[in-house]
């Protein structure tokens, strides 16, 4: 009964330092985590090479450490569950079966000897079996006991070595503050001297490379030998050869931009040299087809006569005279040289000098005008044309001529056309009658005769 107890009480003895063990784990396992954070941060990025690699080598160590901390937690977790099993054991079987023996014993009669000595000697089978469990288990409870003893050694041996890094890494901590203030005045001198040579002005790059490898101390002797000479020269602008190399800079600039626009300059002069090259070819070719179904249109209109376009020129632009052979002498002659263009015209002659626009009758105006239209059209054809009264003024062979020639160009476009004269409907291909009746318009289709009669009818005295 008292080994029991004390069993029992050994392991509640090692569940306590169980819990104990198990809660300083969580806690070092929390301050590990918080170490783990703190070495995250943004220092690793103001180390060293050589202290960044010393930082990932104690970082590996780390992590070998945690993973034997778990493996140790699993096997305390595993001696733990097999303790609890064999207190179970204990408490469930054995201790009651040892009391309903006692029970049993209590309940036999002092005169049955015989039953008492083989109940006895049942019990003492009993007692020396639970004695031997008893030994058993607690040989296991001691070999679990010196196994989680060894673990707690080597838990604490880690806890050790982690104190140990955590030391070292707040030694490193301190070292890299040292650095970060050292590293921040210099970066302080840095800049004062870089505003001191901002004041001395642009400095060509010979002047870094020159003394790149020049003893600090050598330079400052140097350094107050040159500031010493320079007093003599207090008076002196020292910004003269910064504004030097400016203006410098300014005018290579402009240069290089001068010979682009010039460059643009004459690109653009030669497009336009031959854009104007163009257009006075477009304009003579034009002015020829124009000229040449003229001549045509008109001796069709006029058989007996003769037209032409001519082209005006400067040179000769008050003359009164001109004729086809001075138009080919000047046909390279430039369009700026053109001044307009005139129309002579013979009725009756094909060989007289011809007449000018001023000195034609309204008739012979209008004809020309038709002449000039139809040549235009055989060069340029457009949809349809219309006419208004366009024979109201032309004699009656002249009606005739210029109904035959509508006729004839009627393949290229559509011609519409008014009229009071008969001429014009000899060749039409529809009639249409207008009428005006109580202020409104009417128009209707009508038949040839139709529109002869009511052509006849409408036609003035």
């Amino acid at each position: 009964m008292t080994e029991s107890a004390k069993l029992i009480s050994a392991s509640l003895i090692s569940g306590w330092s169980l819990i104990n063990l198990h809660s300083n784990i969580k806690m070092l396992k929390a301050q590990k985590e918080a170490h783990q954070t703190e070495m995250s941060t943004e220092l690793t990025q103001t180390l060293t090479s050589q202290e960044q690699r010393r930082l990932e080598e104690l970082n590996t160590k780390i992590e070998q450490m945690r993973e034997r901390l778990s493996n140790f937690s699993t096997s305390r977790s595993e001696l733990e569950a097999r303790k609890n099993v064999l207190e179970n054991e204990l408490n469930a079987n054995l201790k009651r079966r040892r009391e309903e023996l006692l029970i049993h014993i209590e309940s036999l009669t002092t005169t049955d000897d015989d039953q008492i000595h083989s109940t006895k000697d049942e019990l003492e089978k009993l007692i020396q079996d639970m004695s031997e469990r008893a030994y058993e288990i607690e040989t296991e409870l001691q070999n679990s006991s010196a196994v989680l003893s060894e673990k707690s050694s080597e838990l604490e041996k880690l806890k050790s070595e982690q104190i140990e890094r955590q030391q070292k890494l707040e030694r490193q901590q301190k070292n890299v503050d040292k650095f970060l203030s050292k590293r921040k005045l210099i970066l302080q001198k840095k800049e004062e001297c870089t505003k001191n040579i901002r004041e001395l002005g642009a400095l060509p790059d010979e002047a870094f490379k020159k003394y790149e490898n020049t003893d600090p101390t050598k330079l400052l002797k140097q350094l107050h030998k040159v500031n010493e000479g320079l007093k003599k020269y207090s008076h002196v602008n020292k910004k003269a050869f910064e504004q030097y190399n400016n203006f410098t800079k300014q005018r290579d600039t402009l240069t290089k931009r001068k010979d682009e626009l010039d460059q643009s300059k004459r690109a653009i002069n030669e497009l336009i040299t031959v854009l104007d090259q163009r257009k006075d070819e477009a304009i003579e070719q034009t002015f020829k087809q124009v000229a040449k179904y003229f001549s045509e249109v008109f001796e069709k209109l006029v058989p007996a006569g003769r037209g032409q376009l001519i082209m005006q020129r400067r040179i000769d632009r008050d003359s009164e005279e001109e004729d086809d052979d001075d138009d080919n002498d000047h046909e390279g002659s430039v369009v700026d040289n053109y001044t307009g263009v005139a129309i002579k015209v013979s009725f009756n002659s094909k060989t007289d000098e011809g007449l000018r626009m001023q000195q034609l009758s309204g008739g012979q105006k209008s004809l020309v005008a038709l002449t000039l239209i139809f040549a235009i059209q055989q060069c340029d054809p457009a949809p349809f044309y219309l006419f208004d009264e366009i024979d109201a003024a032309l004699d009656a062979q002249y009606r005739t001529a210029v109904a035959s020639m509508i006729h004839e160009l009627c393949d290229n476009g559509q011609f519409i056309t008014t009229t009071f004269r008969p001429e014009m409907l000899a060749n039409a291909d529809k009639f249409y009658g207008v009428t005006f009746s109580n202020k409104v318009s009417r128009v209707s289709a009508i038949s040839k005769d139709d529109a002869l009669n009511f052509i006849t009818q409408e036609q003035p005295q």
